[in-house]
């Protein structure tokens, strides 16, 4: 018989996430980058002051602090510090604002303009040529349970249920899997490809080696019935693989 689960005490935290893609939002700037800084559902083990274990986020576990901060998280390179953990004052600057976060079926994704200046420029720089390969947030556990599914021999299972953030940002030392940068929208090149004039051919230029534009998606292994679509929203806003056939086609109209 399942044990009942567990309450814990609130703590701080940090937590990293492993991206696969990265895609850029063409809105002009080539600056806006998307992802999932946290995901749901999602197990990862993990080895801190709670102990050995897995973790998960629940999908209630970022709702009251993103209605009550909105747009107001800032955001750090590796949460302002150095490799080995310690705070660093020349990282202590945000690399950029938010323009978008919500939650989906997935997670929390969220969209972030990165600031014009040296520093910003190398992360960006980073994470369109894969150097940069995670997300990560900082904040506290409010809420979290442990559980036991398979037993008290076997590992538990702690669920995050309320998450307070303090700040998100790209890593280069991730540790879950499951969250990615899917990096900047590019309905402009689309728009762009069939445009009659030849600049779009040089502006275009700035997406080569964005191979992830032709990735196919993992299929999903949540086997419950999917949420109604709005369909007055824009189409495939986080579909790259739709996104890249559409360009493809572009192409091959205008012999590119």
């Amino acid at each position: 018989m399942q044990d009942d689960a567990e309450k814990l005490p609130t703590r701080a935290c940090r937590r990293a996430y492993q991206f696969e893609d990265v895609t850029i939002r063409s809105d002009g700037s080539g600056r806006i980058v998307e992802s999932y800084f946290a995901v749901f559902g999602a197990r990862s083990e993990v080895r801190d002051q709670d102990g050995h274990y897995w973790e998960e986020n629940a999908r209630s576990a970022f709702t009251k602090t993103l209605a009550e901060q909105r747009l107001n998280i800032p955001v750090f390179y590796n949460h302002a510090r150095s490799l080995d953990g310690t705070p660093a004052g020349e990282l202590s600057v945000p690399i950029g604002v938010p323009v978008d976060i919500r939650t989906d079926e997935r997670g929390v994704w969220n969209a972030v303009r990165y600031f014009e200046d040296p520093f910003s420029d190398r992360i960006l720089h980073g994470i369109k040529n894969k150097g940069i390969k995670g997300m990560s947030y900082s904040g506290r556990f409010i809420k979290s349970s442990r559980s036991y599914p398979q037993g008290r021999s076997r590992l538990g299972v702690i669920t995050r249920q309320e998450t307070a953030l303090r700040e998100f940002g790209p890593t280069p030392l991730p540790q879950f899997q499951e969250a990615e940068i899917l990096g900047t929208r590019a309905q402009q090149v689309l728009r762009m490809l069939l445009a009659p004039n030849d600049d779009s051919l040089a502006w275009l230029g700035q997406f080569e080696g964005f191979t992830t534009l032709d990735a196919e998606p993992e299929a999903p292994s949540d086997t419950s019935e999917p949420e109604a679509v709005d369909q007055t929203e824009e189409p495939h806003l986080h579909s790259a693989r739709s996104l890249a056939q559409r360009i493809r086609e572009a192409r091959v109209a205008r012999g590119i």
